[in-house]
């Protein structure tokens, strides 16, 4: 080798003919700039999932309860402008409740005339006179607030199914029921622990 040759590869960090080779670095391969000058600190990169996830639309809202995923959400049956008008149901339903105001009235009075009541079926029938019992006052007072009650519950409840549009004409039949059931429940208690009719139906069964 000439003596230029060796002097390029000098200048090219080669080292010379003859030379011996530059010490090997034992260190491990930095990763994290643990040889870097004093002063630097290594800034990592963004995360690319966290970008991902910070760009990406938001998820679409859960389904409620009671729907299936995919399909619209169906309106409340239960609302009441979803439900049909019923003219026919609201006229009957009003005409059993105006009935149902003046059998209510008729049979609070008919409970306080009792008494006068139950003397002329004992008259016409033949079956003596009619002894009021002591109690007969009080059960006839019970019986004309039942009354009462019993018809302001049935007007408040066709009313609330009238404005939500359901079916109300049963209501005042179910109330005309259960008031005729208790006005026959009130005159048997009456008439059954009566002497005279007791000893009238006695007779009847001899005979």
């Amino acid at each position: 080798m000439t003596q230029d040759e060796a002097a390029r590869n000098d200048a090219q960090g080669q080292p010379a003919e003859g030379a011996a080779p530059p010490p090997r670095d034992e260190r491990p391969r930095p990763r994290y700039g643990e040889y870097a000058p004093e002063g630097w600190s290594w800034t990592p990169p963004g995360d690319e999932r966290a970008d991902a996830a910070a760009s990406a639309p938001p998820p679409p809202p859960a389904p409620a309860p009671g729907t299936a995923p995919g399909r619209p959400a169906t309106p409340d049956p239960a609302t009441a402008t979803d439900r049909p008008r019923r003219p026919v149901d609201r006229f009957i339903t009003m005409a059993l409740l105006v009935f149902g105001a003046f059998g209510a009235w008729n049979t609070s009075v008919s409970l306080q005339q009792l008494p006068a009541a139950i003397q002329n079926v004992y008259t016409q029938q033949g079956i003596g006179t009619y002894a009021p019992q002591a109690w007969l006052p009080t059960l006839a007072i019970i019986g004309t607030v039942f009354m009462l009650a019993l018809y302001a519950a049935v007007l408040g409840w066709s009313i609330a199914r009238l404005r939500a549009r359901k079916v109300a004409f049963w209501v005042p039949l179910a109330g005309g029921a259960v008031a005729f059931l208790a006005t026959m429940v009130l005159t048997s208690i009456v008439f059954m622990t009566d002497p005279t009719f007791q000893a009238y139906i006695a007779g009847m069964a001899g005979g």
